[in-house]
């Protein structure tokens, strides 16, 4: 029985990628592709495209690029790439329309919480199994720390919003 080789497909949905990666994915999985984002910002759909392929060497991402994928497809790869970058910094989303907090709530970021972790556990599991951590076993796992100290933060805020709701008496 051969083990098939990952695609970068695959990769993406379990590593964190390096930056370019990361931007290429996201704007290939944006509805229309890169070309749908060149059209939100007015730059040329070619151009774009080029500087996204990870094989052009001739073409370079900038900072705008950066800035018109991740604006329009809103992809957590790319912010996971970029903060891969910075040891011990980490992301989460935060909801502001929720402004009021419900012990629904809560109980919901407790449960994607301990989700996550067992997860984590499950994958450090079965990469034990051989005794030996492979390359994309580490990077796998080192992803899954991330989400897990994103949702940390997450609950963090979301109970310190509970806290102002406790009423005593």
């Amino acid at each position: 029985m051969s083990k098939r080789w990952p695609t970068s497909r695959d990769r993406a949905e379990r590593e964190i990628l390096p930056l370019n990666l990361s931007l290429y994915h996201a704007a290939r999985d944006y509805p229309g592709g890169g070309k749908a984002i060149a059209a939100i910002y007015g730059v040329p759909a070619t151009t774009l495209q080029h500087r996204l392929n990870p094989n052009a060497d001739t073409h370079k991402l900038t900072v705008d690029d950066l800035e018109y994928v991740l604006e329009a497809s809103r992809d957590t790869r790319i912010l996971d790439s970029l903060l891969a970058l910075v040891p011990g910094a980490h992301w989460f989303e935060y909801d502001e329309e929720s402004s009021e907090c419900s012990e629904q709530q809560l109980m919901e970021s407790v449960a994607k919480l301990s989700t996550q972790v067992g997860n984590l556990l499950t994958r450090i599991s079965e990469h034990r199994r051989d005794g030996v951590y492979h390359e994309h076993e580490v990077a796998e796992l080192k992803k899954l720390k991330y989400q897990l100290f994103g949702s940390i933060k997450a609950l963090v805020v979301v109970a310190q919003q509970f806290e102002g709701e406790v009423r005593h008496g």
